[in-house]
């Protein structure tokens, strides 16, 4: 878990203002684990769960089987093609942390009416990294409520909810969200000045175990 904090936060002091994209681009540049960004952690399991276009896509590319089911096992060049020509048809995470390069991912349903099949861990996930991008409309309410959609959306995944979750917030430099990092993460958070924002950075060493139960926000107020 400290490795991929330590190589988050050196990643965030290498630059002068912070840029998403770029970030995100030179996660796998000097570090000792691997990364994959903006990856499938679901490919979606049965043609009539599709639309028409993704349904076309499928069939063309060979990808449906004679009842209609997508494969388990994809390339990364299929994900690749998956994530630019019908995004509609995949679930995807800011970036994973792995133990070692990979070049077939495996999808299984939990039961077999399941919308999506879902990431098998065949390649050593160390953690699972998500990031909020906020500016000055901002408030403690809406970042727990994003925070509490990334968290369930990943918990969906079992694959996920027993490595560690990260959430990385950038904000305005006068915006902060302290109680929520306080309230899901414990002690266990970092806040970086950077010009005129600043990052944060939270996590726990199991998702599975980050207690939902209670709010920072009444839930009729997350919103506001």
């Amino acid at each position: 878990m400290q490795e991929i904090i330590a190589h988050l936060e050196k990643k965030v002091h290498a630059t002068d203002a912070f840029d998403a994209t770029a970030f995100r681009e030179s996660l796998d540049i000097d570090s000792c684990l691997h990364w994959k960004t903006d990856f499938p952690v679901g490919v979606i399991h049965h043609k009539q769960r599709m639309d028409a276009s993704a349904q076309a896509y499928f069939a063309e590319k060979s990808l449906l089987d004679a009842e209609g089911y997508t494969p388990n096992i994809y390339t990364i060049e299929t994900l690749n093609a998956l994530k630019t020509d019908v995004p509609q048809a995949l679930k995807r995470v800011w970036a994973l942390c792995h133990e070692k390069e990979c070049d077939l991912f495996r999808y299984e349903p939990k039961y077999p009416d399941d919308k999506w099949k879902k990431l098998v861990d065949t390649f050593g996930i160390r953690g699972v990294v998500t990031l909020s991008l906020y500016d000055e409309t901002m408030t403690p309410c809406l970042a727990e409520s994003q925070l509490r959609d990334l968290m369930r959306s990943c918990k969906e995944v079992p694959s996920l909810k027993t490595v560690p979750f990260v959430w990385m917030a950038v904000l305005p430099s006068d915006k902060e969200v302290g109680a929520v990092l306080r309230h899901y993460f414990g002690d266990c958070y970092i806040d970086i000045e950077k010009g005129t924002s600043h990052i944060c950075i939270g996590w726990h060493e199991r998702l599975g175990e980050v207690n939902m139960r209670h709010f920072v926000c009444p839930p009729s107020k997350e919103k506001q």
